[in-house]
């Protein structure tokens, strides 16, 4: 038998699911980096906090959800159990009025999640993105491109909003207006930091950013790179000198890509970024 308990403070649920999820830090870092934010801010608003345990009260499963996003998931138990949770969750999004787009976890997780919760529900689903998540332990030595690496400024705010608003296009995410755009760019812009340019010849032309950490690790993400820019280097430039001002504080750096997108996965591999598992984006409808 397994038990479903929903948590409504983050530090609580931190205290029960943390050791668990620490036995693969870098797999799990988007967990991980959700808590953790979750701890120090008020970033997220109404999360959902769900703990999977076993007979003997062992943790070994744990659902996150900050709305509206995927439902991270994470589960440690044979694949014919996998039905029972989700039975379970089912039970528990019916009863409490909650609804989540679809799953986030790991690939064979997430496809048993998936066709349960279809089995279940009577719904269709669709993979809206496979995934890769890679760990960089060291920087390798590669050719950079013309140009530097600055820190964003709030001079660059109207910049930031724009290439925020191209970055959700390109990746499929939740769409932003543009008010949203401005208030994500200015809040990263004062209160992140490690949210970094690319500059040649003082004109910005592509970014990454450090963000979620762990205990010992933290993510790259939102590299981007306006069209008119792109196949000149500087996305692994930004990336890789990024990488190597986070591991002066950080054990490792983690990320996700698109394995649909062979060239970005070729540039992080060639920066030193070493495959950690395979996870998938999953859509029910």
């Amino acid at each position: 038998m397994y038990k479903l308990t929903q948590y409504k403070n983050a530090a609580h649920y931190n205290e029960r699911v943390h050791s668990y999820l620490i036995e693969d830090e870098a797999a799990n870092n988007l967990p991980l980096g959700l808590l953790n934010t979750m701890k120090i801010s008020d970033t997220y608003k109404d999360p959902l906090l769900l703990l999977v345990e076993n007979g003997d009260g062992s943790v070994v499963g744990s659902f996150i959800m900050t709305p509206p996003h995927y439902l991270v998931s994470t589960l440690k138990m044979e694949k014919k159990d996998i039905p029972q949770i989700v039975e379970q969750l089912k039970r528990f999004c019916e009863e409490s009025h909650i609804t989540f787009p679809g799953f986030i976890a790991e690939k064979e997780t997430a496809l048993q999640l998936t066709h349960a919760w279809c089995n279940d529900t009577g719904v269709s689903f669709h993979v809206r993105m496979n995934q890769r998540v890679y760990q960089l332990n060291k920087v390798n030595d590669i050719p950079m491109s013309d140009g530097k690496m600055v820190p964003v400024s709030k001079e660059h705010e109207a910049l930031l909003a724009d290439w925020l608003i191209g970055f959700v296009k390109d990746t499929g995410e939740n769409p932003l207006t543009d008010e949203e755009a401005i208030l994500r760019s200015r809040d990263m812009i004062e209160n992140e930091k490690y949210v970094y340019l690319w500059e040649v010849n003082g004109k910005p032309v592509s970014m990454a950013r450090g963000a979620r950490r762990t205990d010992n690790g933290i993510t790259v993400n939102f590299v981007y790179t306006p069209k008119e820019f792109r196949k000149m280097g500087y996305a692994s430039s930004v990336v890789a000198e990024l990488s190597r001002l986070l591991l002066k504080n950080h054990s490792f750096c983690s990320l996700y890509t698109d394995l649909d997108n062979p060239t970005s996965n070729k540039i992080y591999m060639e920066i030193g970024y070493e495959p950690v598992c395979d996870s998938m984006m999953i859509t029910v409808l």
